[in-house]
């Protein structure tokens, strides 16, 4: 079950230490984070709509690794950063609630959704199915111009191996491609989902384990049996890829 505690604001977001899962930030680091985060944001999201600087603003937050799971997430704060009102930081935090991102409390306010460990293999699990379905179905649609767009996002992953932020951005927009090409908006927004959910999670297993593709498990791989076009193998190999770091990721939430 999800973690109904609900801990003290932490992070680029107070001064404060701060517990949770992942262990506890000094007070001296909870302020640099924030200096970093004030000094990356950029005159060009400042152009959007209020809804749209909050949700982005706090989802960076989350997908950078600066907002980890439990940490909670406080309007007011928000809303002074960005120079607007509380109520489009709210509606952010629905949307992100929607998302599986964070987790709302009445009358107390949100957090960064916390998974256990039975949830997050659920999670992985469900992933793999809808991933390896996804790949079965875009077989359909994949060609000489998609084969291209699959290995020109590969090697931007390649390039990005010694910045893993923006590895794990070029990793996701590797998978959702496919998926994308399975033609079933719905499957590729549940698939979207799950992987944001499941991000802070695997961005612990990277960090921890220096590990981006696993041995036998490659990105290649994937490319190679797509290319080979036998649905049963693209649809094994996408589960396969997808379950091949379970044991790793959840046994970071025993200790």
């Amino acid at each position: 079950m999800l973690s109904h505690g609900l801990p003290s604001c932490g992070g680029k977001w107070a001064t404060g230490p701060q517990k949770t899962q992942w262990g506890t930030m000094p007070k001296n680091e909870a302020t640099a984070i924030q200096l970093d985060h004030a000094s990356n944001w950029t005159s060009e999201n400042r152009t959007l709509a209020p809804l749209e600087q909050a949700y982005n603003f706090i989802l960076e937050g989350i997908l950078s690794g600066e907002l980890s799971p439990g940490m909670r997430i406080p309007t007011e704060a928000i809303a002074e950063r960005l120079g607007i009102s509380r109520m489009p930081v709210r509606d952010a935090l629905r949307r992100l609630e929607g998302d599986g991102a964070i987790t709302i409390f009445a009358n107390r306010g949100a957090m960064v959704a916390e998974y256990s460990r039975h949830e997050v293999v659920q999670l992985i699990e469900m992933r793999a199915v809808l991933e390896g379905l996804g790949a079965r179905f875009a077989l359909a649609n994949f060609g000489a111009r998609e084969m291209d767009e699959l290995l020109h996002l590969k090697s931007r992953m390649d390039r990005a191996e010694g910045d893993l932020a923006q590895w794990i951005v070029h990793h996701d927009a590797f998978h959702n491609y496919i998926t994308s090409l399975s033609a079933r908006p719905l499957l590729t927004n549940q698939t979207k989902k799950i992987r944001l959910m499941l991000r802070p999670y695997f961005r612990r297993h990277h960090q921890f384990h220096q590990e981006l593709d696993i041995p036998g498990y490659e990105h290649q791989k994937i490319i190679d049996v797509l290319a080979a076009a036998d649905p049963d193998v693209v649809e094994q190999e996408a589960r396969n890829h997808a379950m091949a770091n379970v044991s790793k990721v959840a046994n970071l939430l025993d200790g």
